[in-house]
Parts: structure tokens; sequence; C-alpha cells
């Protein structure tokens, strides 16, 4: 088992990765000052992380331009948007006294591995209960990634039957106390990750760090982060509208689930003392939900997607065929359809992997159901 160790939990700040200091709190709580007493945190991250103009290929219309909020960049040795949600629910689960982090994915699952990496620096032991995916080599790197940072893998075969295998796991570590993260962090508590991150995108545009976008383009699984954004953007008093893009099956990533989020998230913040938050009606306006460019499924390629993973690569980004790409080919189609303006690409995958984690380790030493996923 690969030990990472983290300076995590300081309280002095950091340095950016575009070479700025950070400061030590979020922009939640600098533009909130009361919810700092209230709302558990505690930094994992690297914030602000820059926005970057960009240059894709093929995109070069009169009165466009495109930039991308870099969160890929935001921590190592891994980063991408579950670590805004992991500050928030990783604290919340200390302050609840748990020592077993228990939490749901496919078996390529980035929120899987994020919680493995920073719940076992900040000394939890971590269950993960994982359901098949089609397996790629980046699928494959995942899931050895899991087992050797020592996450303990529990196999489910399908999405139905998660909440009897979380069931199952709870009752096995039964002797600890054990807090159940809800799929890829998207509960009130991991959600508040994102109002932070679009209070420090306002934050940006304010300090003219960077021009204020006509649109944002993320993607959308299971709507923690569009709901951040949303409810962030209103507080802010932002009309941005924000393009979020399905890469899951409707029943996930709906209309109504995000509305729920939403107002379970606008809840938490009016009990932690938050008087000016917006209705739910304000947030939820500035989303538009896409459907068309999830393809054949969850972790397809499709080709609009492979298509986009070019162009982002030859300015410098990579991005995944399950999540990111099929979010950049509906920025690249929305633009091609007349979309003119300021463009924000929300840049959600990991730069960065514990690629040192996987040396030793192959598919003999995955539980023998997972094994048969990898075909040894």
């Amino acid at each position: 088992m690969t030990t990472i160790r983290l300076d995590v939990g300081r309280a002095d700040a950091a340095t950016s990765p575009a070479g700025r200091t950070s400061a030590p709190v979020p922009a939640l709580f600098r533009r909130f000052p009361e919810l700092a007493t209230r709302i558990p945190w505690l930094p994992i991250g690297s914030f602000p992380t820059p926005v970057e103009s960009l240059s894709i290929e093929g995109i070069r219309a009169p009165g466009v331009q495109l930039h991308v909020k870099r969160d890929d960049l935001c921590a190592r040795p891994y980063g991408g948007n579950k670590v805004r949600k992991l500050e928030f629910i990783l604290a919340e689960a200390k302050r609840r006294g748990a020592e077993r982090l228990i939490t749901v994915g496919a078996i390529g699952s980035h929120h899987a591995l994020a919680t493995t990496v920073y719940g076992r620096a900040l000394g939890f032991d971590v269950t993960l209960v994982l359901f098949p995916q089609q397996v790629t080599e980046h699928v494959r790197r995942v899931l050895l990634m899991d087992c050797a940072l020592g996450a303990e893998l529990r196999f489910t075969p399908r999405m139905e039957t998660v909440p009897a295998a979380l069931a199952a796991a709870r009752i096995a570590h039964w002797r600890q106390r054990t807090c159940i993260i809800a799929a890829g962090g998207s509960d009130p508590v991991g959600t508040l990750g994102y109002v932070s991150g679009a209070l420090e995108l306002a934050e940006q545009i304010a300090d003219r760090i960077t021009p204020r976008p006509d649109a944002v383009h993320v993607a959308a699984g299971t709507l923690g982060t569009a709901a951040g954004l949303a409810i962030g953007f209103a507080l802010a008093g932002l009309d941005i509208p924000i393009n979020a893009t399905r890469i899951t099956s409707r029943l996930v990533t709906n209309e109504r689930a995000l509305a729920r989020l939403v107002s379970r998230t606008l809840e938490h913040l009016r009990r932690a003392g938050l008087a000016s938050a917006p209705s739910p009606a304000a947030a939820l306006r500035l989303v538009r939900l896409r459907h068309d460019f999830v393809g054949t499924g969850y972790g397809r390629e499709t080709e609009g997607g492979r298509d986009a993973a070019a162009r982002f690569r030859q300015a410098g980004l990579t991005l995944d065929a399950t999540y990111t790409a099929k979010a950049a080919a509906e920025l690249i189609s929305t633009i091609s359809e007349g979309g003119r303006g300021i463009h924000l690409f929300w840049h959600t995958l990991s730069a960065h992997e514990p690629e040192e984690a996987l040396e030793g380790v192959g598919p003999a030493d995955l539980p023998e159901p997972f094994r048969r996923l990898l075909g040894v």
C-alpha cells in the first residue's frame, strides 16, 4: 500500500498554480465571514485557480473569446473538481468524529480516487462501493490507484444495487464511526465547494483578472458542480448562464435532481446563518442542462468528444472521454452554431495523478470481481 503524505489542514496561505499566494480561506468565507465559524472546512487545494485565455483550432470566429478555469491544477497529487467539494466534506466528517469514509462510483470514478487520496492522507479508512463501466486504460489506472492507496474495494453489479451495497458496507464496519459520502460528493455539504468556486470567479472578475464570461461550460454528472456554480453566481449577482453537459443517465442527471440539490444546499446555507440566500428559482434559471452529447452512455467515447479532446490537446489541455471531452464538444457545438461572446470552459479533470502508487501494483492485487472485470 502506498502512503501519500500531504501538507493539509494548515491555516497559512498556499501558493496557487499561477504562482500567486492564495487566501487562507475559501471565497465563500471571504464573502460571508459569518459562515466561517459555522461551516467546517479544511484546506486541501491551492486556490484561486487561474483563468487562462484558450485558443482552440477551428474556433477563431469574430466576436468569440475562449477562456479556461484551471481547476485541473488545483492540487497535488490529485486535482480536479472533487477537491473543492472534499474540503467541506472531509471537514464535516472530522467534525462528526468519523473514522471510515464510504462512498460510491463507477470503477473509474474520479470522485472515488480523490476521496481515497485525501481521505487516506487525513487519517480516514476508505471504502469504495464500485459498479462496472466500460474498461479503458484510464479506468484501469484509476482502479489500480484506488487499490494501491489502501481503499477497501467492494463490488456491486449495477447502480440499482448501490443502496444495498452501501448498507452492507456500513454493517461490515459497524465497530467504526462511518461517514457516507454521496456519489460525486454532490450533497449540500460538497456543493458548497462550487458555491465558493463561483464566488472565487466573481472576485477574479471584479479584480479584472479575467473578463466576465457570457457563458460557462461544464460537465454534469451528479450535478454538484453545476448546482454550486448556479448558487454562487446568484449570490454574487452575476447573471451568467451555465451550460451543463449531461454525461450519464437521465435517471441521475435531470432537472428535478438539480432543483432538489439547489434547494437543499440553499437550506443548508440558511441554517448556517446566511440571511441573504437567493431563492432556488434565481439559481436554477442560470442552468441549462444539455442532453445532446452523452452518446451511447456513461464512460463511452463519442465522435464529438474525440474531436474536442484532440483540439484541446493541441492547446495543452488533457480531457477524458467520460466527462470533460463531452463538455468540450458542447462548447464547440455552441460556438459553431453561432454562439458569440466570452465562453469559459471550467476544466474539472485533474492534471495530476499519484502515478507513483502504481509501482508494483497490478490487476492480480485487486479483489476477485474486479480482476474479472479487467480480464485477469
